[in-house]
């Protein structure tokens, strides 16, 4: 095992205090000023990035070396080693929350259509799995990531983790070739390239990919839906391309092992420049997040590009200089006091959530209930820290010792089995998850006659996430299946998402045998009050 880097340990837990605070924000604060609504969400944006880019690193420096000498010892190993480092906790954590959740009572009780949106015991399996982020499918109304509650929704990122844990030993022989730091300079440039080719690919054809959402999937799968559309899906959860931001981090950590082999050390004046080059980055990025408009029938890139590699690039920046003990950043995440928070921050990452929906959901309006809600938040992240903290040395850090020794103190026909069966079992489940999402794909699901709604938000210019798609149901039952249709916007149908501002109406649809999606909309000054027209005329 390579010399640990504390400052690595450290900035876990900024990634992991990122994603819990921009969830809080949301949940506590979240007023109605669109350009606070962005910032909390590209907060978290940048925590998945940071994780993501960071677990490369970590990951082909500990392992990189050992998995290119000796395959067949190594990988199980390897495999193992990180089966403890991230299931115990997490399932746990998962089966706690789903047989004490309401979706149990309502089951139990015989009211499923009252349980949590989109549940479906389908799902279970392949949460357990670790595989939910590999597919999409429109199961009950949302996608295999959203069927459960707070600690089922992160754990899309361990379900990412895992595909990248899988996919290392099949990319390590030919970082282990990399022989210069030229050559692993353009292998974290290639890395970049390939995914700003991607979501180049989808940004192209995002109307074809939105297309084929709604007939194969449904009209919830389309991108004014958002949380539940397949776009979002293919750029910000999808591990085929997240994993090259992981591919990136790797790249970084080889650079590094040849800076080490080479007894090369970086002047404090080039790992200060390159964080700072870095930091300014990730803050433009934030900077013109709060400038862009809502999002509506389409995707600009930037919209695209936030969601992975526009912060994983910068990123990799100021890991390069926190890597290096002589940078300021490198000293700074050093503290004794964040690497102890960095041991913990998989538990905060998985149970701050839990945490947070023991609060009241509240709203502010005033500076004065926004000074309230802060302290709600920090008073919310403080117990979640805390109780991450008393998870990992009660229960994580001993679980992944217990199996770790467990595979060490076994014999080598036993350590051969248990692979064969583990190996048979994760196929069995993978096949089982293509079967699950082709049988999803059934071709037309707009079944009816006349128009079918897609999406309709009131007050998207106020608000961003939580409000996108919020008019949906009822102009869906006011007009899906009509070839004709007036609704007009009432609060009494819709709700109030954001009290004081002036809000516009947008409304999306598709009709039976067409291949185009309609929309129509109005300003923020006339949005109440307003009659909207659908129709299928030509």
């Amino acid at each position: 095992m390579a010399k640990q880097i504390p400052a690595l340990t450290g900035i876990r837990f900024i990634a992991a205090a990122s994603v819990a605070i921009s969830h809080g924000g949301v949940w506590f604060f979240a007023g109605n000023r669109l350009t606070l609504d962005l910032n909390i969400v590209t907060l978290a944006l940048f925590g998945m990035s940071l994780f993501f880019t960071l677990s490369g690193f970590v990951i082909q420096y500990n392992y990189g070396a050992a998995i290119a000498r000796c395959p067949r010892k190594a990988i199980p190993e390897f495999l193992v080693a990180r089966v403890g480092r991230i299931y115990p906790l997490f399932v746990v954590l998962f089966l706690v929350e789903l047989l004490t959740g309401p979706m149990v009572w309502h089951w139990l009780l015989g009211t499923p259509e009252q349980a949590a949106g989109g549940f479906s015991w389908h799902i279970v399996p392949f949460e357990l799995g670790m595989v939910q982020s590999w597919f999409f499918a429109n199961v009950a109304g949302a996608p295999p990531i959203y069927q459960f509650e707070s600690v089922g929704r992160v754990s899309w990122s361990v379900s990412a983790e895992w595909f990248f844990y899988l996919a290392f030993p099949i990319v390590c022989p030919f970082l282990s070739r990399i022989r210069t730091v030229s050559g692993s300079i353009l292998c974290a440039i290639g890395a970049v390239t390939i995914e700003l080719g991607i979501d180049l690919t989808v940004w192209i054809l995002q109307s074809r990919i939105n297309l084929f959402a709604t007939h194969a999937y449904g009209t919830e799968t389309s991108l004014p839906n958002f949380r539940t559309s397949l776009l979002v899906w293919i750029v910000y959860f999808d591990p085929f391309c997240r994993v090259w931001e992981f591919f990136l981090g790797c790249s970084l950590a080889k650079l590094h092992e040849l800076w080490l082999a080479q007894n090369f050390r970086p002047s404090r004046v080039l790992l200060d420049t390159l964080a700072g080059i870095g930091v300014v980055a990730v803050a433009w990025v934030f900077w013109f997040s709060a400038h862009e408009p809502p999002l509506g029938l389409e995707m600009s890139f930037f919209d695209i590009v936030r969601y992975n590699i526009a912060l994983a690039a910068p990123v990799a920046l100021i890991l390069v200089a926190t890597a290096q003990p002589l940078s300021t950043a490198g000293r700074l995440l050093s503290a004794r006091w964040l690497v102890f928070l960095g041991e913990a921050s998989f538990g905060l990452y998985l149970v701050h959530s839990v945490i947070y929906q023991r609060f009241p959901l509240v709203r502010w309006q005033t500076s004065s209930e926004l000074l309230g809600h802060l302290g709600a938040l920090a008073l919310a992240f403080a117990v979640a820290t805390c109780l991450a903290v008393l998870l990992h040395f009660i229960f994580e850090a001993p679980a992944r010792r217990l199996i770790r020794g467990c595979l060490q103190r076994s014999s080598a026909e036993h350590r051969r089995r248990v692979i064969r069966l583990g190996c048979a079992g994760f196929v069995t489940l993978i096949l089982a998850a293509v079967i699950y999402a082709v049988q999803a794909v059934t071709g037309d699901h707009l079944t009816q006659q006349g128009l079918s709604v897609v999406a309709a938000t009131y007050g998207g210019n106020c608000r961003w996430i939580s409000v996108h798609g919020n008019a949906t149901r009822a102009l869906a039952a006011a007009c899906s299946g009509k070839y004709e249709c007036t609704f007009t916007v009432r609060t009494e149908q819709i709700g109030d998402p954001a009290p004081g501002c002036a809000k516009d109406f947008m409304a999306a649809w598709i009709c039976k045998g067409d291949r185009t999606i309609r929309s129509t909309s109005f300003r923020a000054d006339s949005g109440f009050g307003s009659t909207v027209q659908l129709s299928c005329d030509h």
